[in-house]
């Protein structure tokens, strides 16, 4: 597919697989589409699949030297208008749910569903020095003591913030696979500190009782680390009127990967009851 350059001035790649129901998948922080390549992609045998690289990300770029979670979402409905799709269902991964928080805050109509996976509303509910807005500390310390790809590794193989323990013991190879198949396309670092920048001082918090589209909160019940995920996922679950919750056992916050089949299947039920 080629890039269509919107008029939100970002110059964005994006794919539409299947048909049916429109459902766009947003990435976490400094993926870019091909991270839904190894899982995902089954759900375009039963909708209309689109996936992008958010700005910074893969072969999207924006001549806007401060990025923010706004922009982002401008972005996606940017790409719905020149898909000529009307309203979507959006899955949002990590960063990807806030992105898709403040599209369907800002633009209802647009939205059918939004599915929050391993996601939160912004600083408030995130524990110790996390709440903080802005570059988190231990993301610049790690950056200086171990390096831009060290902090990547450490945070998608080396620790249990992605895979599990067991997960990570008895499927190195799949482990290793998946990172050397997202770094590829991953954001460099002027870009990622960016992306980090604009999660880091967003906050939806205050408006999540006014959120109109039906939410599902999926949340793996092992995402529980650093920034906790699971207290996020609760708030969630308890501002948004009528939001439903799903909780995948033995998932920590890279179960799209590690459970790809469980995953697959929540959004589909979940797209299907809503379309």
């Amino acid at each position: 597919m080629p890039n269509v350059k919107l008029p939100t001035g970002a110059d964005l790649y994006f794919e539409s697989h299947g048909k049916g129901e429109p459902v766009v998948l947003i990435p976490s922080t400094g993926f870019s589409c091909e991270a839904w390549k190894p899982s995902q992609m089954p759900l375009a045998e039963s909708c209309q699949l689109v996936i992008h690289d958010p700005r910074g990300c893969g072969r999207s770029t924006a001549p806007q030297r401060v990025y923010t979670i706004n922009q982002m979402a401008n972005d996606v409905v940017a790409l719905l208008d020149h898909l000529n799709v009307e309203a979507a269902h959006v899955v949002g991964h990590s960063m990807g749910g806030r992105i898709g928080l403040e599209m369907t805050l800002n633009f209802p109509g647009r939205v059918k569903s939004l599915v929050m996976a391993a996601s939160g509303s912004g600083q408030v509910p995130r524990p110790g020095a996390d709440c903080v807005q802005g570059a988190p500390h231990w993301l610049m310390h790690s950056l200086a003591e171990l390096g831009f790809e060290n902090t990547l590794r450490e945070e998608y193989t080396d620790t249990s913030a992605f895979f599990t323990d067991d997960y990570r013991r008895d499927h190195a190879d799949e482990v290793e696979a998946f990172f050397e198949h997202v770094v590829k396309t991953h954001a460099k670092l002027p870009e990622y500190l960016h992306l980090v920048i604009a999660r880091h001082s967003w906050e939806a918090t205050h408006r999540l009782g006014d959120v109109l589209r039906p939410v599902l909160v999926l949340i793996g019940d092992g995402d529980s680390g650093r920034a906790n995920h699971v207290a996020q996922a609760e708030a969630l679950k308890s501002r948004i009127p009528g939001a439903k919750m799903s909780i995948l056992k033995g998932q920590s916050h890279g179960f799209p990967w590690q459970a790809p089949e469980a995953t697959n299947k929540a959004i589909l039920d979940w797209v299907k009851s809503h379309g």
